[in-house]
């Protein structure tokens, strides 16, 4: 529903976060070992994102743009995979990644990925 509302322009700044959420925890679970996306995939999602939170800034639209929308439907189609494949406790620790990386200060946790790929 998150992904619906934002692509219909009934997006928020919350459902943006749920998006952002979304997006790191389906590469963390990824990253255990749970998934074959390319990592392009989720960089060029997160750039996405931050577009979309600039617009929102400016425009007051919390919208996805239409040719960015293929990325998300690729990002969510992992993530059901990852739920019917990944076990529990591999969820749970990206989970707790995701807590971590959002107390870092850091930017983005696709880029120390990047350099180990």
């Amino acid at each position: 529903m998150t992904f619906a509302a934002c692509q219909s322009g009934a997006g928020s700044a919350c459902l943006f976060n749920e998006l952002v959420q979304l997006l790191y925890v389906t590469f963390f679970v990824q990253d255990a070992g749970y998934g074959d996306t390319d990592l392009i995939i989720y960089a060029r999602a997160e750039a996405a994102l931050e577009r979309g939170l600039q617009r929102a800034e400016v425009e007051r639209l919390w919208e996805l743009e239409a040719a960015e929308l293929p990325l998300f439907q690729a990002v969510l189609q992992q993530a059901d995979r990852q739920l019917a494949s990944a076990p529990k406790y591999v969820h749970a620790d990206a989970r707790d990644r995701l807590k971590r990386f959002a107390a870092s200060g850091r930017a983005s946790p696709l880029r120390s990925a990047a350099s180990r790929h």
